[in-house]
């Protein structure tokens, strides 16, 4: 056979092979191109579909040993604007009060005490805890403050679920979908302590409310160190959680710090509780303006419009998902449904809206205006 033919035959040969090379440089490519954007929107998946659940987490305890139940309307008005715009699956207090001292409370307790009791038997689990009393290095160090006390049993207790965690002075003021599917394991926020302080506080993380997810890495490190790390001083906790919180933000979909606003837009200072709490004489604030509108612009500027007619008194809630109402305590006598329906105070008007909802429900009549008592725990 003539070299010239056996070239001929064999080209088929040479042009499958030819054709099987550029297949598999074209998979390699694909494979080494794709294979990271793959892997990236797998993890991006993982962390949409495994949401920070909404399980609520409160801590009542006892201040002495004497300390029975007693809820004002502001316990009452959180309790109740977590199942409002939260939804949640449960709401735990985490509480050292027993079963009995519980059902005497419903059975003797103050007209808002059993208003808590009554209003959500499938949706609260009183869950009862150890109560530390020794912390430091090694263990020597008294936790003589209840608020510190609680402080422990809050991580300790969160980190088994995780959820949303609230002190009974603050109040959910919008659902925060937003924040628990933002794909983070912790959503922190920022609060103020200013030049009265000297700065300790100022810029700490509030730790009156958090989200976190179960077994969380700020849970683990919290829970693991904090007991050793304190040192009896008010912002000790609060200093060693922001540590933590602002080191791991560097490490992707761990922890998400939102500025003071969304969660301690006010602070602990006379003129600041005042300017929340004290009712103000003159006009109410109107009535904000509403839009079935889902588009983004047009709900923007229906709440410029409300803005516009406001009171000049008034503060901007409009970027807070959680009031930390500091004062509560001292102003539980400004803190009624007639004064709340009223909307002459800053903290009516950012509750407004959920005691007009138990209003439409039948369970305040909205004139009741002479809750003064204090609570008996934290």
């Amino acid at each position: 056979m003539p070299l010239g033919t056996e070239r001929i035959r064999s080209s088929p040969r040479i042009g499958l092979y030819i054709r099987i090379a550029i297949a598999v440089v074209i998979l390699l490519t694909v494979v080494v191109v794709l294979h990271p954007l793959a892997a990236a929107q797998e993890v991006y998946a993982k962390y949409q579909s495994s949401p920070i659940p909404s399980i609520v987490h409160y801590v009542y305890i006892k201040r002495d040993a004497n300390s029975v139940i007693d809820f004002p309307f502001a316990y009452f008005l959180t309790l109740y604007a977590s199942a409002m715009y939260l939804k949640p699956e449960k709401i735990y207090i985490h509480t050292d009060y027993n079963e009995t001292e519980i059902a005497n409370a419903n059975k003797t307790g103050s007209i808002w005490t059993k208003k808590v009791m009554s209003t959500f038997p499938d949706l609260i689990e009183w869950n009862q805890v150890f109560v530390p009393q020794w912390a430091g290095a090694n263990e020597n160090m008294k936790i003589d403050a209840i608020q510190h006390k609680s402080d422990f049993i809050r991580w300790n207790e969160i980190a088994k679920t995780g959820g949303i965690y609230m002190d009974f002075d603050v109040v959910p003021l919008k659902s925060l979908d937003p924040l628990l599917n933002a794909g983070f394991d912790f959503v922190g926020g920022r609060q103020y302590g200013g030049k009265d302080e000297g700065g300790q506080i100022n810029g700490t993380i509030n730790n009156g409310a958090f989200l976190t997810k179960a077994n969380s890495a700020m849970a683990r490190i919290i829970v693991r160190e904090q007991t050793m790390g304190f040192d009896g001083r008010w912002e000790s906790n609060l200093q060693f959680m922001t540590q933590v919180a602002e080191r791991l933000v560097s490490i992707p979909n761990q922890v998400l710090i939102l500025d003071r606003q969304a969660f301690a837009p006010t602070h602990w200072f006379e003129d600041s509780k005042s300017a929340l709490f004290n009712p103000n004489e003159g006009r109410p604030s109107p009535e904000p303006l509403r839009t079935n509108s889902t588009d983004p612009l047009d709900i923007y500027d229906t709440m410029i419009r409300t803005r516009l007619a406001r009171q000049e008194w008034e503060m901007d809630f409009s970027s807070t998902y959680m009031l930390h109402a500091f004062g509560q305590g001292q102003n539980n006598h400004n803190i009624t449904p007639k004064k709340i329906l009223s909307r002459t105070s800053n903290y009516g008007i950012a509750t407004w809206e959920i005691v007009k909802k138990m209003l439409s429900e039948g369970l305040v009549t909205g004139n009741e205006d002479g809750d003064e008592k204090k609570s008996g725990g934290h």
